[in-house]
């Protein structure tokens, strides 16, 4: 079953039914939820308790303990996606069964669907303005620096179509990082445009498609107006000052510097990281 929200689950997960319901009348919730199982009473039931109002959770976990079903919660805001295990018992006491970090178990294209729809986006390569150079050069290093797909991947020039009723406004964004499960959404500015607060304004602009925790990133061919760094603090937007590109490329020091940034903050090793001392990486 999935919940009538803003996220597109059919287009990841295939078929679902769907419950239209109050997200906070707890009674109603209870109600809707045990009419739409009552054809399902023989079937191993896993409730999944990490979304939705808290209204939500408590009337899932109060027929989740009746049909004494498993649950589940993931937490996701933090690099490695991990997966909490719960049951009841026969004496309806909650217990704790496994935690599992989860490994890599969607792409970029699986999540750009699940947020915005499938063929609500398309992905155009690098802008053809003069930025584009730029913004190919930032790819390129992503590419080379980042571990191989299916560990990670770049996608670059991505254009939200906008819905037929026009309600959702047509926008881009530069480039779209994943690792693991985790994800980082970028923003190239160079040729004179690094001193205002443009790039920051398209990040944001999107974060109510793309979700609270993919990682903001702004890439820079100069420096940051300083007047701005709070502003960038308290979006939690990472600036990468890139100032060794010529037109074409990035050095290498910049290249490793960028691409340590990105996998520092999605969970990743990148080619020129540190060995870990015999850890594995994470988020792979």
């Amino acid at each position: 079953m999935c919940p009538l929200n803003r996220y597109r689950p059919k287009s990841v997960i295939g078929q679902c039914q769907s419950l239209r319901c109050d997200a906070y009348d707890i009674a109603r919730l209870v109600e809707a939820l045990r009419e739409a199982l009552d054809p399902h009473r023989e079937a191993e039931l896993v409730f999944n308790l990490t979304g939705g109002t808290k209204a939500m959770v408590l009337a899932a976990n109060q027929v989740a303990l009746q049909h004494r079903a498993q649950v589940v919660y993931l937490e996701s805001e933090h690099i490695q996606n991990v997966l909490y295990e719960y049951c009841y018992d026969d004496r309806q006491n909650l217990k704790f069964l496994r935690r599992t970090e989860l490994p890599g178990l969607i792409s970029i294209a699986q999540f750009l669907d699940a947020h915005i729809g499938k063929g609500k986006w398309k992905e155009m390569g690098p802008s053809k303005d003069s930025g584009g150079s730029f913004e190919q050069a930032v790819a390129n290093a992503l590419t080379a620096k980042l571990p191989p797909p299916p560990q990670a991947e770049v996608a670059q020039g991505i254009r939200f179509l906008g819905s037929q009723d026009g309600k959702r406004p047509q926008a881009d964004l530069d480039m779209v990082v994943r690792c693991g499960n985790q994800f980082a959404r970028i923003e190239c500015k160079s040729q004179g445009k690094t001193t205002t607060l443009d790039a920051l304004k398209q990040l944001n602009m999107v974060t109510e498609l793309l979700g609270t925790y993919t990682r903001k990133f702004i890439a820079m061919s100069g420096s940051p107006n300083p007047d701005h760094a709070e502003v960038y603090q308290a979006t939690r937007t990472q600036v990468v000052e890139l100032l060794s590109f010529d037109g074409k490329r990035l050095s290498d020091e910049d290249q490793a510097k960028l691409a340590n940034k990105i996998a520092e903050a999605i969970g990743c090793r990148s080619v020129d990281a540190p060995a870990l001392g015999g850890q594995g990486i994470v988020g792979g």
